[in-house]
């Protein structure tokens, strides 16, 4: 690994931890994920009555052990994963390529600071590499396999909640590079890489202005 790589993931660690220590935590960490994991017991008998975090037992299996060294603080978890992942970080310029490890810097910091419950799907996507299991894995672990199957209704909400699509649609993003650099067209992965890229930067410019149109329509006053 360069120099300029270990810079590169240096001051991106400082800026990701500088990020999370200064924001407030988001509420669906203190209200929906850290009650999940620390109700696995109940999760898995099914409660109706229970907020469920529609994810799969892999991805309990991850979560559950750094919520617990850290007794439950949303920041600390947070802060955890930002550690953990500076190894998927090298990892994926080592085995992944510069493309797809600048693209993993993109959609990794996002997810990290604006959808941290995600990293550990990203980690098991980066993990291809190992093996092509874990390009199955990673989506076995986003949607709720290995808990009762009423918590599928909370899939079909959370898919259509709020922003939603957009850390899916990321997700999704990273599966298809990563697919698509082991094992369909390698010699393309720049054009797609690229092309998604910008695709991206039209979505989440339109996010933007949609969101600055409701915003100035919320705080407009009727004339009198």
């Amino acid at each position: 690994m360069s120099m300029e790589i270990i810079g590169a993931i240096v001051l991106l660690t400082v800026f990701r931890l500088a990020w999370i220590l200064k924001r407030p935590v988001h509420k669906d960490i203190t209200f929906y994920i850290l009650p999940g994991l620390s109700n696995l017991r109940k999760i898995l008998r099914y409660d109706p009555d229970f907020s469920y975090v529609p994810y799969g037992l892999i991805w309990y299996v991850i979560n559950v052990p750094i919520v617990r060294a850290v007794r439950y603080s949303g920041r600390l978890w947070i802060t955890v994963l930002a550690l953990i992942d500076i190894v998927f970080l090298w990892y994926a310029n080592e085995f992944l390529g510069l493309a797809i490890f600048l693209a993993y810097i993109l959609i990794g910091t996002f997810q990290l600071l604006r959808a941290p419950w995600n990293a550990s799907i990203n980690w098991l996507i980066i993990l291809t590499p190992v093996s092509w299991i874990f390009l199955l894995l990673a989506p076995i672990a986003k949607f709720p396999v290995g808990l009762p199957v009423q918590v599928w209704r909370y899939t079909e909400r959370a898919v259509g909640h709020q922003h939603n699509y957009i850390y899916f649609g990321l997700l999704g993003t990273l599966w298809l590079i990563v697919f698509n650099h082991l094992y369909f067209l390698p010699a393309m992965e720049n054009v797609i890489v690229v092309g998604l890229g910008i695709a991206w930067g039209f979505i989440f410019g339109y996010t933007y202005l949609e969101r600055r149109a409701k915003r100035q329509k919320s705080t407009t006053k009727p004339s009198t």
